[in-house]
């Protein structure tokens, strides 16, 4: 917030799809601006009046790459799974803290080595059918896609605690089999 002689500006500032808009359009008590389940959809700044001397500002939000893996990124609905090129280290991050097999009931791969991102994939990809359309072979990259838009909806729930949580409250870590 911040206060001049000629009145207020409030200006929210977080992470893309944090509901900066959304607030923005409480305050305002209408649709004053668009919002969007996926993140990126406010492009640029813009002002609003709540009244004369108070003014809402709404800008576009704020990503330190640096702070957090691109994969958490896409999963914490920060990054666009649609723009993502390579879907599978994404994949690979939350099969490393969920049990994807047996959430998505998939067969197991034919490899003795366990599962793979790629593996996860093609399974996924045969249980629901996705081929493609020249070689009728496993999608494997719309597979990869569809497991994420099952985690960004919120049917596949991933939890993270911060940092050093189990060890602050001494209890042991929790690991998935």
């Amino acid at each position: 917030v911040g206060v001049w002689p000629e009145g207020a500006w409030l200006l929210p500032a977080g992470l893309p799809n944090a509901g900066k808009s959304s607030v923005l359009n409480a305050l305002v008590g209408r649709s004053a601006v668009s919002v969007s389940r996926a993140p990126g959809r406010t492009r640029y700044f813009q002002t609003h009046f709540l009244t004369p001397r108070v003014r809402l500002c709404d800008c576009p939000g704020l990503v330190f790459p640096s702070h957090a893996p691109p994969a958490l990124q896409v999963l914490a609905g920060v990054y666009p799974i649609s723009q993502l090129q390579e879907p599978y280290s994404a994949v690979g991050f939350l099969a490393s803290r969920l049990p994807l097999p047996l959430l998505l009931q998939l067969r197991p791969p034919s490899a003795a080595t366990g599962w793979t991102a790629w593996d996860i994939c093609e399974a996924w990809a045969e249980k629901r059918g996705y081929k493609t359309a020249k070689a009728a072979r496993n999608d494997v990259y719309r597979a990869a896609n569809s497991i994420l838009r099952l985690a960004a909806d919120g049917r596949l729930r991933l939890c993270l605690r911060p940092p050093g949580y189990t060890a602050q409250k001494g209890e042991p870590p929790i690991t998935i089999p």
